[in-house]
């Protein structure tokens, strides 16, 4: 139950669901007439439920004082329109004894949540002001109320304008970025420029929910003083173009309701854009980075096949089922990821779309011409033979097969064991330089043929150390990594320090032991010396 308390202790609404106006004795009837209409306003309203709610959000944030300031306003707006209510309904001939009867019952407190819906609330003044002052709206003002609110309803929920901009005023914009930063970053005034070539490459509609284009650009802008310029810029008979190793700008739009919305650019030289194929992948790439895209261009069952490299490190593949899940299901490479974590995504060679071109190889599978493409290990293997020129060092039974991947497993840096010589490690930088090695056993028979190496007289220990490079690599430790050392007393590994590792190594002058190198997303994570007999 609630009570609302006037002025007077004797006039009060009480109770939510079924409330009831309580007045106090000597109240004419007239007087009782406007002042029962002003509280049956609010009981009309719901004025009883909902300044109690306010009263409980006023509560919760008391300290803010623009919480304060909206429960008054909202109290002295509810109080004056009942009373404006009761005007209209009762005639204007009320407004002075109205008002001597609101002034007579007023609080005289300035306290806004001491009497939730008191007919003689604070801000007695203002509410008599408003009520003398009060005249019935013409109908033309009501009407033109109405037509503004409606306006500007329109105006707030629509669209802004700026999606109403063209291809043109993006690829014009986009321009005028490029010249604004040779004016602050080279100080270069520009005279003159132009639009040389504006045209829509391809469009694709099953990437998102709204359509998508890919629209080439082409420009060129003259500099005051090409004195100023450097050697990276392109200039062709004064003007500078946009052009070099990472190609010229092509603008990615999502179309919606027949209008472009901008979403960002995509180089010629990063991507191959000469097939409809390349194009899409290139679009997929930039959707992906951008969070627009998950990250697996098919969903459903994956395989993750990882291959050794012969130098000890490890890459992987993500296979997928492009068109059908199941048995009957073509495979396809969806992207592969190198030692260091980069990432590849396999475009296949064709001028259809990509669904097109796995569609027709589904259809071939169906009717039995291309079973190998059923087999998820041998399109692993014709990949890496094929795709990649690996074919001749990797192995079938070399690969390790994850059946039941996901999109989040390939994402993991696969770790690579390598083997080799640490030069130049210190303790000022992060850097040293890797001799990589190759560490043969009598299981290798298969690379000693191919390397005319007779294990019989050259592996007197069981071993061959291979190091047919005359280069080194440059490798990088974190604060994290690991350092393992020989321990001839226990026969085992025991792990140090960087610093006594680096002393450990200082002993040996002639010769210097191998060791065995992990790294992960480019950077060592351990460091552990081989035993040589």
């Amino acid at each position: 139950m609630y009570m609302s308390i006037t002025a007077s202790p004797h006039l009060f609404v009480f109770g939510l669901h079924k409330p009831r106006i309580y007045l106090p004795n000597g109240l004419s009837d007239h007087e009782k007439a406007y002042i029962v209409k002003h509280e049956q306003v609010h009981i009309h309203r719901y004025d009883h439920i909902i300044k109690p709610l306010a009263s409980a959000v006023l509560c919760i944030h008391w300290f803010n004082p623009v919480v304060w300031l909206a429960f008054y306003l909202m109290s002295d707006d509810m109080e004056k329109s009942c009373d404006e209510s009761v005007i209209r309904q009762m005639g204007s001939g009320i407004k002075k004894e109205y008002s001597t009867s609101l002034l007579s019952l007023s609080t005289g407190s300035r306290f806004i949540g001491g009497s939730p819906l008191a007919f003689g609330e604070s801000n007695t003044k203002g509410r008599i002001k408003n009520i003398l002052n009060y005249k019935k709206p013409t109908f033309w003002v009501v009407l033109v109320t109405l037509i503004a609110v409606a306006a500007l309803s329109v105006g707030l929920l629509s669209n802004p304008r700026n999606n109403s901009l063209t291809v043109k005023d993006y690829a014009e914009q986009f321009m005028e970025q490029n010249i604004a930063s040779y004016k602050n970053n080279m100080n270069i005034e520009i005279i003159d420029s132009q639009i040389t070539k504006l045209e829509k490459i391809a469009s694709f509609d099953d990437l998102l929910a709204t359509p998508l284009e890919i629209w080439s650009l082409e420009y060129r802008f003259k500099p005051d003083d090409p004195t100023k310029l450097t050697m990276m810029e392109n200039v062709v008979d004064g003007f500078i173009t946009e052009e070099g190793s990472m190609g010229k700008p092509i603008l990615l739009f999502s179309i919606s309701n027949s209008l472009p919305q901008y979403l960002g650019v995509i180089r010629s030289g990063e991507n191959d854009i000469t097939t409809l194929a390349g194009q899409e992948m290139a679009v997929r790439v930039f959707l992906e980075a951008n969070h627009h895209l998950p990250h697996e261009t098919y969903s459903g069952k994956h395989i993750l096949v990882k291959f050794p490299l012969t130098t000890g490190e490890t890459s992987q593949l993500l296979l997928s089922q492009p068109v059908v899940q199941g048995d009957s299901g073509i495979w396809c490479v969806e992207r592969w990821k190198d030692k260091n974590g980069h990432e590849y995504y396999h475009t296949p060679q064709t001028d259809v779309t990509i669904a097109e071109y796995y569609a027709r190889l589904q259809s071939l599978a169906d009717q039995g011409e291309e079973p190998a493409l059923l087999d998820p290990l041998q399109v692993a293997m014709n990949y890496i033979s094929n795709d990649i020129g690996m074919g001749k060092h990797v192995k079938l039974d070399q690969l390790v097969v994850d059946n039941e991947a996901t999109a989040d497993d390939f994402a993991i840096t696969p770790e690579s064991t390598l083997n080799g010589y640490v030069l130049n490690l210190n303790l000022e930088n992060h850097s040293f330089d890797f001799d990589n090695i190759e560490w043969l056993t009598m299981e290798d028979s298969a690379r000693f043929k191919g390397l005319n190496i007779n294990p019989d007289d050259d592996t007197p220990n069981g071993f061959y150390i291979l190091n047919k490079y005359t280069y080194t690599d440059p490798l990088e430790v974190t604060d994290d990594t690991k350092y393992s050392i020989v321990d001839l007393n226990a026969g085992t590994n025991k792990e140090v320090s960087k610093q006594e590792f680096i002393e450990y190594f200082k002993r040996y002058t002639d010769f210097v032991p191998p060791c065995v190198i992990t790294t992960r997303d480019g950077y060592v994570t351990s460091i552990t010396e081989r035993y040589v007999p």
